[in-house]
């Protein structure tokens, strides 16, 4: 974490000289909190399919003795993180218009629970009863890079709202942790299995081709700034791609 605070402040002290020379030309640095919630992101769907998938690869050993079970796990999935990221802007008809990219690092925690239970019948006859239970929690340590167009649709005195939109790359990179059982009662008796795994994503994905590199989804921005002098400016944004980003900063060229 460290590398990445001096790099950080590396890339703002070169940005500097930049902002003062590059006419049409601004440098946005922001951060704050991430989220998947209130709505479902991409990251959330692709997380849900791989705990879904490697609980029924773990289980497979005991829940293979039943093949007509149709296991799909209902996983409860929550998230909470926080992103640094650095940007540039290339103003155009005089500040109304710009174009940009932008490189945000992200750290967050997607901690879940699973479970599936039912009864396994044959020709009406009930055979055994099945339940599989588990917590764990996926943690993401990546990057994501995003390209955006922005449009000023206010200005009065000091402040400015944008509105923007674009695409946003994410790198599905980071660890899983999970512990999962699970218990079979029929009329022979009780079976059980309990496996936990701890693997990263990048492993992972050698193992199960279904596990992607990156995932790419639209992006909206609004933001809104505050000038404090001709070449500076506070700013507080919201971003929805990924994830939910609110974010503070400020920006320096223009």
């Amino acid at each position: 974490m460290r590398k990445r605070r001096l790099t950080l402040a590396a890339v703002i002290l070169a940005a500097l000289p930049l902002a003062q020379r590059g006419a049409g030309w601004e440098w946005q640095f922001a951060a704050g909190p991430w989220t998947l919630e209130p709505w479902t992101s991409p990251v959330e769907r692709q997380a849900e399919r791989i705990v879904g998938s490697e609980a029924q690869r773990l289980l497979a050993p005991l829940l293979s003795e039943f093949t007509i079970i149709a296991f799909q796990p209902e996983v409860a999935m929550r998230s909470h993180g926080y992103s640094l990221s650095a940007g540039c802007w290339r103003n155009l008809a005089r500040g109304r218009f710009a174009i940009g990219a932008a490189a945000s690092y992200l750290r967050f925690a997607l901690p879940f629970s699973l479970h599936d239970e039912r009864d396994v019948y044959f020709q009406g006859f009930p055979l055994a009863h099945v339940t599989t239970s588990g917590q764990g929690q996926v943690d993401l340590r990546t990057f994501m890079l995003a390209a955006l167009g922005r449009w000023r649709f206010f200005q009065s005195g000091r402040i400015t709202a944008f509105a923007g939109l674009g695409l946003a790359l994410l790198r599905f990179d980071g660890d899983l942790h999970l512990p999962v059982s699970a218990s079979i009662h029929s009329i022979l008796g009780t079976a059980e299995l309990s496996r936990t795994e701890d693997i990263s994503l990048a492993e992972l994905r050698k193992e199960n081709d279904d596990v992607p590199a990156w995932g790419l989804s639209p992006a909206l921005t609004a933001s809104l700034h505050y000038r404090l002098g001709k070449a500076a400016r506070l700013l507080l944004e919201l971003s929805l791609s990924q994830g939910t980003f609110v974010a503070a900063g400020f920006s320096l060229g223009g």
